[in-house]
């Protein structure tokens, strides 16, 4: 088993950040789905509702202004081409999808349909699907790095009108279908997974139930789960090791939302109930899930959740949209950082709400008109929504620090270490820890339970260790818990090596220069002298860590104490 060391570099600082969005433009064009390209230049989709109505794509770039409209000219007079969502690919290229219907005041659908737009607004190509008026319909597609297609819809399979997924190559050409032969319902939503497989999130057409599958980029059913008993839609996140979190209702209205996490074989490893009523689920870089719906308790309103990779709930916002009352939620999205966003609406303006990655709240805002119906995040740090207007929100954050704590107060050991690292912060009540990498991705997160915090599972590299005071917490009017203007954090480095032996002597033989290590990541050599000293003397019922003098090193008694989030 490979085994980990590590090296305590110490910093410390007091931190308050403050986070501003500004609505930067406002286009009155409505559109059903929303894509950024490499430039951050805009798609938005919709369609004219009458016979013999069109599809129309409209680019912008990114200040706004008009670039195209394209619009395939279908010549039925009893038919209609009705958008379902757009992407684009790795040369800029835009993607497509809708459903084909028949007739107007109670249309049926005909056929599914898929169209490729090169960047200067020329039809590439155009695939309707199957045979004539089969009743298929369209709900979503992805896009992977290949440029292949990936269409979530319904479809006639060996088991009648089941979910379906068509696999498309550049030129439009069929690669494979799949279709359900479980059960799981009408397609909800489909969603990459970072091991580079698909999950599927379904709902029963009649009765409240929800189904849920995993599929891999060749068309083979990896696993499926139908017949979940749930009061509301659900969805579907993976995680980069294979594993799945799904969300659901409980069976009755009120009691909550339910996190199930799946192995990679669809095995069940943990399933809870949390206090929301929760309709979406995303994985973070952490492998920790969040979820976003309504307050368990009240009409409306936006609220997040996030629990640990073992089910603890780290956190609850139940007033992501502050005096907003956000309803008809469309859709939601994790950034790098691991902060969450969800669109939604009031009925008669578009609103979108941003919650910081330790739960606290950001920003909420609302412009635009009628409610949102998807938003994409930019390069630019910008977000982009469209719904009843398209719009752009600019996001600036600043950061102050205040040096008012000396990094003497901490006792951070052993350093290095292997597996567990203990932390002190005499005069402190320590609320929660999080582990970045030098980046400032998030990797693990944790309650403090005064006692270890497990590092078995990081990588090697450097790593930043940030503490949280309990001070710098405060309870909003919602109940869920915020940043405060002047947090204490205690921020620290990690020097992690693999340890590939039987005894620490010879590990730091095999492992990395740690001056080298830490030198080139940035930070002042001198800061990584810490060497270990083999053949600890270890008493055996030491409930903690026995240090060897002058060294910072230690061998564990055992695990316990703080659990990590990854």
């Amino acid at each position: 088993m490979t085994r980990f060391c590590t090296s305590l570099l110490l910093l410390a600082s007091i931190t308050s950040a403050h986070a501003q969005v500004t609505v930067d433009w406002v286009q009155p064009l409505n559109g059903l789905a929303i894509a950024l390209d490499q430039q951050n230049n805009v798609f938005t989709v919709n369609y004219d509702a009458n016979l013999g109505g069109d599809i129309t794509l409209t680019k912008r770039a990114s200040n706004g202004s008009l670039i195209w409209n394209a619009a395939y000219d279908q010549t039925s007079t009893t038919r209609t081409d009705r958008a379902t969502w757009v992407a684009t690919d790795q040369q800029d290229n835009a993607i497509v999808t809708g459903t084909i219907t028949s007739g107007f005041s109670s249309p049926v659908n005909a056929n599914s349909l898929v169209m490729k737009f090169d960047p200067d607004g020329e039809l590439i190509w155009r695939v309707v699907y199957e045979t004539d008026f089969d009743g298929s319909s369209t709900r979503k597609c992805v896009v992977d790095k290949a440029n292949n297609i990936y269409v979530l819809g319904l479809g006639m399979g060996p088991n009648g009108m089941v979910t379906k997924v068509k696999k498309l190559d550049p030129d439009g050409g069929t690669v494979w279908d799949w279709y359900d032969a479980q059960g799981i319902g009408a397609p909800i939503n489909i969603k990459f997974t970072p091991d580079s497989q698909l999950v599927i999130s379904a709902r029963g057409i009649t009765g409240s139930i929800n189904g849920y599958a995993r599929i891999d980029r060749d068309g083979n059913t990896i696993w499926s789960l139908p017949g979940v008993n749930s009061f509301t839609v659900g969805d579907a996140a993976g995680d980069a090791f294979g594993n799945t979190f799904c969300v659901h209702g409980t069976p009755a209205s009120g009691g909550g939302s339910v996190i199930k996490k799946l192995s990679p074989t669809g095995t069940l490893i943990w399933e809870y109930t949390y206090p929301i009523t929760a309709y979406r689920v995303e994985a973070g870089s952490d492998g920790a899930p969040v979820v976003s719906g309504f307050p368990l308790v009240g009409s409306g309103g936006a609220a997040f959740l996030k629990a640990s990779s073992d089910g603890d709930q780290l956190w609850v916002n139940n007033d992501a949209d502050g005096p907003n009352n956000f309803l008809l939620h469309a859709q939601m999205l994790l950034d790098a950082d691991n902060n969450a966003y969800l669109c939604a609406g009031i009925l008669f303006s578009m609103g979108i709400c941003k919650v910081h990655s330790d739960g606290s709240s950001a920003w909420n805002v609302t412009a635009g008109s009628s409610n949102s119906q998807g938003f994409a995040l930019g390069s630019d740090n910008a977000v982009y929504v469209v719904g009843g207007s398209t719009l752009r929100l600019m996001q600036d954050i600043t950061t102050s620090v205040d040096e008012r704590m000396s990094s003497t107060s901490i006792r951070a050991y052993p350093s290095p270490a292997h597996e567990q690292l203990w932390v002190e912060w005499p005069g402190h009540g320590i609320s929660t820890w999080r582990l970045h990498s030098v980046t400032g991705a998030l990797l693990a997160e944790g309650r403090w339970m005064n006692g270890p915090i497990d590092i078995s599972a990081m990588p090697t590299g450097i790593l930043l260790l940030e503490l949280r005071d309990s001070g710098g917490e405060r309870t909003s009017e919602g109940g869920a818990g915020v940043r405060a203007n002047a947090a204490l954090y205690y921020a620290s480095t990690l020097m992690l090596a693999a340890d590939r032996r039987r005894t620490m002597n010879h590990s730091f033989n095999r492992a990395p220069n740690a001056a080298t290590a830490a030198h080139a990541s940035g930070w002042p050599a001198a800061w990584s002298s810490s060497r270990c000293k083999a053949d600890h003397a270890l008493r055996p019922h030491a409930p903690q860590w026995e240090r060897w003098p002058d060294s910072g090193c230690a061998r564990r008694t055992g695990r316990g104490g703080a659990r990590s989030g990854s």
